[in-house]
């Protein structure tokens, strides 16, 4: 049973009581009504000032654990997020993520349209929130310099991947696999809107026992990646030359 109300409660009380934490909103399925059995709370803590967050960020992990001190909780920084990112997991299922804000660096901002307010001294936030309703939405993007290093690292791990499963192998292919997928992946799905049939392909990913059968799937997710790449150049206009005689030959090779 995930216990995200529970935790809420104790958040709303935690920080009411907390003089440094000048406000509190929650963002996020929480923000928008939305929220349902699993949702994680996506919560901001603002302080006035540079000063009184760094004392806070200092003490980041006694302030998690006091939200609801009878539950066990792991936590760690996010830093591959944002700054000042801390994500907490509760025993009781809950998930909260910790934004650690201050009043003058913090910009209004097309998802924080839609915020709950748990504290707010001075009515700073519900100016913030008006502000944040005017913010435009800016799209993730990729450049194209950033498009070619993904596409020289992703051939050349491809095909790592490839010849270990021609060969019968699964466990060396295994760890290969996973980090294609990490660099791959999370850039091109946080580019490519949900209705692009080309987004929807890179879901198919799939690594099994069957070495003959993955290696055969390995090949559809090539022409994924080579969809998706496609429906980025359009997209964001890029000046991305494909190595058509390179991939030809790879093609061949592989026999797609």
């Amino acid at each position: 049973m995930f216990e995200q109300d529970r935790v809420l409660l104790r958040l709303q009380q935690r920080v009411l009581g907390e003089a440094a934490i000048a406000a509190c909103f929650l963002s996020g399925s929480y923000g928008r009504r939305t929220t349902d059995a699993y949702s994680d709370l996506d919560v901001a803590l603002v302080f006035a000032d540079e000063a009184a967050r760094e004392r806070a960020w200092a003490e980041r992990r006694d302030f998690v654990r006091s939200v609801v001190p009878f539950v066990a909780v792991k936590s760690f920084d996010g830093a591959h997020v944002r700054p000042f990112f801390h994500i907490a997991l509760y025993s009781n299922g809950a998930k909260v993520d910790y934004r650690y804000e201050t009043k003058e660096a913090l910009q209004p901002s097309y998802f924080d349209r839609d915020i709950r307010i748990l504290k707010d001294d001075g009515g700073w936030l519900k100016a913030f929130q008006a502000q944040s309703a005017q913010a435009p939405l800016t799209q993730p993007r990729l450049t194209t310099a950033e498009l070619t290093a993904l596409d020289e690292r992703f051939w050349v791990m491809f095909m790592d991947v490839y010849r270990l499963l021609k060969r019968g192998d699964y466990d060396k292919p295994f760890t290969i696999y996973l980090e294609l997928l990490h660099f791959t992946l999370p850039p091109l799905l946080r580019v490519l809107p949900p209705e692009e049939p080309a987004r929807q392909k890179l879901l198919r990913a799939n690594f099994s026992h069957d070495t003959k059968a993955t290696a055969r799937q390995l090949v559809d997710l090539l022409e994924a990646y080579v969809g998706a790449r496609t429906a980025v150049i359009r997209r964001f206009h890029l000046d991305f030359v494909v190595d058509d005689r390179f991939e030809t030959a790879v093609r061949r090779v592989i026999g797609s």
